[in-house]
């Protein structure tokens, strides 16, 4: 289960989120999920995307071939940092987003991932047997917290 909690509205890679929402996404393979959604809804090959991710320290490409692999189970360990943050730029999506969703791929741990500001996220492991409604909850707690902290490191 992957947690997306936003506190804030935000444009931009990741999509027009409403305040506050709050999904729970079930599936074993959300990073490959959004590789399938970005390349359907893009209407790109799987090549054209390869082309544009490009890692941001290395310089390197990813290659359509390893990208097929992610698509169909066949990359048996969490990538590299690396093929992440290239990853991240092919889907333009916020690379720390794209690690939370590798994470709960490979390693199988529920993420919260909760945005705070446009380009400010806190991404973290959902505690063993929380329920969609528990983690909403936790979610409005820290969401409250995270604002709270905000007003008063501005005063």
């Amino acid at each position: 289960m992957m947690v997306t909690i936003t506190t804030k509205r935000f444009r931009g890679a990741d999509n027009q989120m409403p305040l506050r929402r709050v999904t729970a996404d079930r599936s074993p393979t959300p990073l490959s999920d959004c590789i399938r959604d970005h390349v359907r809804d893009g209407g790109l090959s799987i090549r054209m995307l390869a082309l544009q991710s490009v890692s941001p320290t290395t310089g390197q490409n990813l290659t359509a071939q390893w990208i097929t692999d992610v698509l169909n189970g066949r990359v048996p360990r969490m990538p590299d940092s690396w093929r992440l943050d290239a990853l991240a730029v092919g889907l333009g999506r916020d690379p720390d987003s794209v690690k939370a969703m590798a994470i709960s791929q490979w390693i199988g741990w529920d993420i919260a991932d909760i945005k705070t500001d446009e380009g400010e996220r806190l991404i973290f492991r959902v505690p063993k047997g929380y329920t969609p409604e528990q983690c909403t909850r936790l979610a409005d707690e820290l969401g409250r917290l995270i604002i709270s902290a905000e007003l008063k490191s501005k005063e």
